[in-house]
């Protein structure tokens, strides 16, 4: 999902190519869940992120829908399935009462690739952090 926002907004303003060697990591994160708040529908599902929900959760996609964890959007004119992101300051619907990731084990790629985010220009992309 493409966002027009400014890259000095989101990130130090340095992209990444594929063969480019950068320490990313979560900063020790301490579960302030602040990457995991406000994300609106841009945390869209794959075949894959189904999969993995169905063999960790064991629960299928259908289920979770029922259950008002994940719902369905228009993106660039297509259906897709996304994280629902609700309550106060749209958190994620598996956010645990610490603030901790309830599906860490079996969560969607666009959250195992975090922090990195990808920038697209000319019809390719590049990193940034």
């Amino acid at each position: 999902m493409k966002r027009n926002v400014s890259l000095e907004e989101i990130s130090d303003g340095r992209l990444y190519g594929g063969n480019d060697m950068v320490k990313a990591d979560c900063h020790g994160c301490e579960g302030c869940h602040a990457c995991c708040t406000g994300m609106g529908n841009s945390v869209i599902l794959d075949p894959y992120d189904a999969y993995r929900f169905q063999q960790g959760l064991g629960k299928g996609i259908s289920q979770l829908f029922a259950e008002g964890m994940l719902e369905l959007n228009v993106v660039d004119g297509i259906i897709l399935p996304n994280l629902k992101m609700s309550g106060k300051g749209g958190r994620c619907a598996f956010l645990n009462e610490e603030g901790r990731c309830g599906i860490h084990e079996s969560r969607p790629g666009l959250c195992r690739l975090f922090p990195l985010g990808r920038y697209y220009e000319d019809g390719e992309f590049k990193y940034f952090l």
